[in-house]
């Protein structure tokens, strides 16, 4: 008999809550669209198979009995009993692995509202690896790296708002830029039409802030680094962004710029 516990990394003491908490965290990594393993499919099979019956209160009490009594006779029959359950746990366990990863994190709330259901389009936080250099150093060499795109799950509500914000901290964006190029006096010194624009831009991000405090959302910017899965690949290595090229050169500094404005 397979150990459940040991598949979910947890001792058999722990708490219908612990459990549930060690299985989001290990199917949200396992997940085969979005993890590195190349075993990843198998792997997510697994936990949901073990978190099937551990989540269950009478299946977790069956399944904890036939442990303790493993060396008696009696074990024998009972596991047979058990065994319709062991197999009712794989065939759902194999449907989870069939859905797609936006489908599955449906059933989970929402990361900026936790108390919405992530029935709205998922934030993708991209990030990536560097693995190596390839084709020489210097110009004529290529980094190499391995990339991933993680949805994090969001609700229709937290959807709307975070456009709603993006929408809004554009237009204090481009009027900013309107008013440095025409309309700012001739004569104003360079660094009063800098600080005026940046003045304004921050304005937006003011009222964005004000807007998200009201509806009780989290800022995708800032929040989304604190995602359990993400929080998981940087501690592996991994980084916001699509290529270490961008990364690594002024075009970063470029789109940092622009993900905090925007």
């Amino acid at each position: 008999m397979k150990d459940y516990y040991k598949i979910l990394g947890l001792d058999k003491s722990a708490s219908l809550g612990e459990i549930k908490s060690k299985f989001k965290e290990l199917a949200l990594e396992y997940h085969p669209d979005v993890s590195i393993y190349q075993n990843a499919n198998e792997i997510f099979i697994e936990i949901n198979e073990a978190y099937h019956i551990l989540s269950d209160i009478n299946k977790k009490t069956h399944y904890d009995l036939l442990l303790r009594k493993a060396s008696d006779l009696e074990f024998v029959s009972s596991s047979k009993e058990f065994e319709r359950d062991i197999y009712t746990a794989r065939q759902k366990a194999e449907e989870n692995a069939r859905k797609d990863y936006r489908s599955y994190i449906r059933d989970l709330n929402c990361f900026y509202m936790e108390q919405e259901k992530a029935d709205g389009t998922p934030f993708n936080y991209c990030m990536h690896k560097t693995t190596g250099i390839s084709g020489g150093v210097g110009p004529m060499g290529s980094i190499k790296s391995r990339s991933l795109c993680i949805p994090i799950p969001r609700s229709r509500k937290a959807t709307i708002m975070h456009r709603v914000g993006f929408s809004i901290k554009l237009f204090f964006s481009l009027t900013s830029i309107f008013f440095l190029i025409f309309v700012y006096p001739v004569d104003l010194s360079e660094y009063l039409k800098g600080l005026y624009s940046l003045l304004l831009i921050l304005a937006g991000g003011i009222v964005v802030f004000a807007l998200y405090r009201a509806g009780g959302v989290k800022s995708k910017c800032i929040y989304s680094k604190n995602f359990m899965l993400v929080k998981k690949y940087k501690s592996k290595g991994f980084q916001r962004g699509f290529h270490p090229m961008i990364s690594t050169t002024p075009v970063g500094i470029i789109v940092f710029i622009i993900r905090w404005i925007l």
